[in-house]
């Protein structure tokens, strides 16, 4: 349940567009709960991550250490920009290496979160298919991945990654509901290549 939570709480604050900024800072600072919360229940898989380290371990580390410094500039740059919750000077709030670092790194850690996912892939592919049965699963993944990979190209997320001064692109005219599918879809797109990618050079292990 709480995996859905942060997963929702992601894609909604990716859809900051479609949404009133005073919520946008709510769900920002829920998030940050959520993902606190997240890390606290998983400390004990965290800390058995190293021992006994191997290519894989370290590859997972290396994600989890960049997740949780992206997460950190998401948080710190959302505080700086904030309108209502925080009240933080008009300077900071006008900054734009923080207002683009604020776009650039939600991003990024799309992207990230996709690769988490996808190291976990198995574990949550045999809780989700008792409920939903293979076929149904891999068609919510096909479709989801064909609007992630929209979702890249009309959202522009390279150039968002890299810091471009962008204001709106193809994908924010489009529906709420169609632009939160291209996040999650983006999401499980990068996780799926990333099971691939596993099965591949680490064998899963």
């Amino acid at each position: 349940m709480l995996d859905g939570i942060l997963l929702t709480l992601f894609v909604a604050e990716l859809c900051f567009h479609h949404l009133p900024k005073v919520l946008h800072e709510i769900l920002g600072v829920a998030l940050t709960a959520a993902i606190l919360l997240h890390v606290w229940n998983n400390r004990r898989r965290l800390m058995s991550m190293t021992k006994k380290i191997s290519p894989r371990k370290i590859f997972a580390l290396t994600i989890n250490f960049l997740l949780t410094v992206l997460t950190a500039v998401t948080a710190f740059s959302g505080v700086c920009m904030s309108n209502y919750l925080f009240a933080m000077s008009g300077e900071l709030r006008r900054n734009m290496t923080i207002h683009q670092l604020h776009v650039a790194a939600p991003y990024l850690l799309m992207i990230l979160i996709g690769v988490h996912v996808g190291l976990h892939w198995s574990e949550l592919r045999g809780r989700l298919t008792k409920f939903t049965g293979e076929k149904i699963f891999n068609a919510v993944v096909a479709i989801s991945s064909a609007f992630g990979l929209a979702g890249l190209y009309l959202n522009r997320v390279d150039d968002r990654i890299l810091m471009k001064h962008i204001f709106a692109t193809p994908a924010t005219e489009l529906n709420g509901a169609v632009f939160a599918l291209m996040i999650f879809g983006g999401i499980i797109f990068f996780a799926f290549v990333t099971f691939m990618a596993d099965k591949k050079f680490f064998d899963g292990k």
